[in-house]
């Protein structure tokens, strides 16, 4: 289990593989889980350390089950379960959630002062909200969303130069540094080897 992460990782294993895998939004983990993601963040830990017995419970489910579709129907039960017993302060701000949204719909180019007087909220506050519900703050998040937008647009052939004045960087020089911080490579070499590795950027 893990939450959002800053830099990229390259995993890989030997043999065959298979499993279930989940993919929730921050402020949907925040909900289910009762665990203030920052403690999540750029991490990677067993699920048990976090959900305690429930984890166990989901992993007997799942290897009971009859087949794929048994496996999946015995998690939408689960999810939907967990849910309904989710207690009224475990619910994510609706700031926090406006928010979100505005940093998405933007891919990160939203200044976190024009985010944080939408909420009507400080910037700190705001930080601090971002960081327990979502576990970055919203400029960690918007570095994170600016450059997988920008990865995007690499991957289907744009300019360099164009892409960095669309994704909200100074320059091409300043997304290169960004690219290289965020992912460990230059953009010229990440697009290379990414068919090579499992890599990704949470976001």
């Amino acid at each position: 289990m893990s939450g959002l992460h800053t830099r990229a990782r390259v995993l890989g294993h030997q043999g065959d593989l298979h499993g279930v895998e989940l993919t929730l939004a921050p402020w949907a983990a925040y909900r289910l889980f009762g665990s203030p993601l920052g403690e999540l963040a750029d991490v990677l830990t067993d699920p048990a350390d976090v959900l305690g017995p429930r984890a166990r419970d989901l992993t007997a489910a799942l290897e009971a089950a009859p087949g794929w579709a048994g496996r999946f129907a015995a998690l939408d039960e689960t999810l939907l379960r967990w849910a309904a017993d989710v207690a009224p302060s475990r619910e994510p701000s609706p700031a926090v959630l406006r928010a979100w949204e505005l940093l998405n719909r933007s891919s990160g180019t939203v200044p976190v002062r024009e985010l944080a007087a939408r909420c009507g909220w400080s910037p700190r506050h705001l930080e601090n909200r971002f960081r327990e519900q979502i576990g970055l703050t919203p400029k960690r998040l918007a570095r994170i969303l600016r450059l997988n937008r920008a990865i995007r647009q690499l991957t289907a052939g744009g300019r360099p130069a164009d892409i960095a004045a669309g994704c909200g960087f100074y320059d091409q020089s300043h997304l290169s540094r960004e690219f290289t911080d965020l992912t460990g490579m230059p953009p010229g070499r990440f697009l290379a080897t990414r068919k090579e590795a499992s890599a990704w950027l949470a976001g």
